[in-house]
């Protein structure tokens, strides 16, 4: 099995008829699905999510119970695991705590805790 890791990260510099020069800020290249690498260890954890198909698309949120709170969120896209093709959030980096997976409107929904070097799974499927 072949595993592509995509991250790119692009500079634009032009300049306007008015003969100002900048920066656009940087872009990444986002994978919407498929393999999934996770940077786990030390204090380090992952956690994948599992839900309805219809969350497809949209963004999952989570916030710490860390001094200052710390706030992230990613993708929900439909990822193959073998034979089995699921709905997933995939939080491939996290630092070992408390967190609360928020509802799409910031409510705390679920409070789960991450341990470095493991993986956490969770099923929010309705």
């Amino acid at each position: 099995m072949t595993t592509q890791a995509v991250s790119i990260a692009q500079h634009h510099h032009h300049q306007h008829e008015n003969g100002q020069d900048h920066v656009h800020a940087e872009s990444y290249a986002h994978v919407q699905g498929g393999p999934t690498v996770l940077d786990i260890g030390g204090e380090i954890g992952a956690m994948i999510v599992t839900l309805s198909p219809a969350a497809e698309g949209t963004e999952l949120h989570l916030r710490s119970t860390h001094e200052p709170p710390i706030s992230i969120h990613t993708g929900v896209w439909r990822r193959g695991f073998g034979d089995r093709v699921s709905t997933t959030a995939v939080f491939a980096e996290l630092v070992e705590g408390s967190y609360w997976v928020l509802d799409s409107s910031g409510t705390d929904l679920r409070q789960v805790e991450i341990r470095g070097g493991a993986l956490t799974s969770i099923d929010l499927r309705d």
